[in-house]
């Protein structure tokens, strides 16, 4: 097997991730930006089935694809004049914003190719270590983030609900009836 067929597999699922995450940042809808997150879900996804983390696989499909998904676009679609076509669909920041993402990328990339990582090849740990090692850091270690994670989440369905009752239209006026009409007689 040449190089390139034993990388064709993580070049797929990056190619998926990164083209529509990049899709979900640039387009001009915001409804669709949240449809688009998931094919980009679903390719982190692979690429935890690539690196043999199975419980992460199930993780993201279950509550990136099927909860927070969901959430999100409940979140759009209760939101009021989210598509009003009066309101610009851009931000006038792209530009600075592009341009810090680069910088922040070359740094990223500097620091991470400066590390000296450990290849998968060496040590696999079985599905069920890796499991056990994980639920013990989310309840030990890592439980109050978890926690701040999911208060974070609550918050914005809430303030969602909220902006959505609070833009309601005015109601309209009454029509005034015939009696309050003055009378329209010819003397």
């Amino acid at each position: 097997m040449n190089s390139i067929d034993s990388h064709l597999p993580f070049l797929i699922m990056s190619a998926l991730t990164l083209g529509s995450a990049l899709v979900v940042v640039r387009v001009r809808n915001i409804v669709h930006a949240g449809f688009w997150l998931l094919p980009c879900f679903l390719g982190v996804a692979g690429l935890y089935a690539l690196l043999q983390a199975h419980f992460f696989v199930v993780v993201q499909v279950l509550i990136y694809v099927g909860a927070i998904l969901v959430l999100m676009l409940f979140a759009l679609m209760l939101t009021q004049d989210v598509m009003n076509p009066n309101k610009p669909q851009t931000n006038r920041m792209s530009l600075p914003i592009g341009l810090f993402c680069v910088v922040f990328a070359a740094g990223v990339a500097a620091i991470l190719t400066g590390h000296q990582w450990m290849n998968s090849r060496d040590v696999i740990l079985p599905a069920n270590v890796q499991t056990r090692q994980l639920g013990q850091a989310l309840i030990g270690e890592y439980a109050l983030p978890f926690e701040i994670a999911s208060v974070l989440l609550l918050a914005a369905l809430v303030g969602a609900i909220v902006l959505a009752k609070s833009e309601k239209e005015p109601a309209p006026l009454p029509l005034p009836s015939l009696e309050a009409l003055p009378d329209s007689k010819p003397e």
